[in-house]
């Protein structure tokens, strides 16, 4: 089976998603006694009837509580990597300024953007006082509007290729499509890490909740999200840690874009 057909990375979180649900219904059991006791005694409906019932509810309650989680690990990292990269900045050195890479992305791209030395502060200052020891003070400020726009143009080729290593960086760090291992193991390991943060919430508020064998595993899988999320945010912030990968992939691209243009029409 082509496992690469099938979105499974959304399938198992949809479908695993009953075990924060399931996890939610329980400890609403434990906080009230007997809360579900009219549902499972209503004659007119079928055990089988009541079944499904219980886990649409735990399917939906579960997505709920995953999605909430989504947005408080989005938020955070989307805070984590505002704080890091200000607006208005270039760093000094920059991955996306390697000229194998450069190289290796015009290869795949149709316009890519122009292959210029980017114009640092320290050169760009030095150059503007050149232009006041040097120009006559009536040639000066043509000259240093000229410079100016030579560095906003710097600045935005500089952006334009940036753009570019960030959509391979971040292209490079997801898992293969076909990797069905991963998305399953992903899959359940996200929802009971969902579900060991909605216990760990409700050991406040449920004194029912307040055993060592409903801690001590929900400690463990809130650790272990926090460790994956941390890996993920310091692989999509280091930048450098992918650049080798990302020319093997780009030349790969071109090979294979080469071969295809090259393959006669059947």
């Amino acid at each position: 089976m082509d496992f690469s057909k099938y979105p499974l990375d959304k399938l198992l979180h949809i479908i695993a998603a009953v075990i924060p649900g399931f996890i939610a219904l329980w400890v609403y059991q434990v906080a009230v006694p007997g809360a579900f006791r009219w549902f499972w005694s209503f004659g007119s409906l079928g055990y089988r009837t009541k079944v499904a019932l219980v886990l649409v509810v735990a399917l939906l309650a579960g997505t709920t509580l995953n999605t909430l989680v989504n947005m408080l690990l989005g938020g955070i990292g989307g805070a984590i990597g505002g704080a890091r990269n200000h607006a208005g900045t270039r760093p000094e050195t920059a991955p996306w300024r390697d000229p194998a890479w450069r190289a290796a992305l015009s290869k795949i791209l149709p316009a890519p953007p122009k292959d210029t030395p980017f114009l640092f502060p320290r050169m760009y200052e030095l150059r503007k006082q050149q232009v006041l020891d040097s120009v006559p003070p009536e040639g000066q400020r043509l000259v240093l509007l000229k410079l100016e726009a030579e560095r906003l143009q710097s600045v935005r080729e500089d952006m334009d290729w940036e753009r570019w290593y960030q959509h391979y960086h971040l292209a490079v760090l997801r898992p293969s499509e076909a990797d069905a291992v991963f998305y399953v193991q992903r899959g359940l390991q996200f929802n009971l890490e969902t579900a060991s943060l909605y216990v760990l919430a409700s050991v406040a508020f449920v004194p029912g909740v307040r055993h060592w064998w409903c801690v001590a595993p929900a400690v463990f899988w809130a650790a272990a999200l926090v460790a994956t999320e941390w890996k993920g945010v310091v692989e999509a912030l280091n930048h450098w840690s992918t650049l080798d990968r990302q020319i093997t992939y780009l030349t790969e691209l071109a090979r294979a874009a080469n071969k295809a243009a090259a393959a006669p029409a059947v």
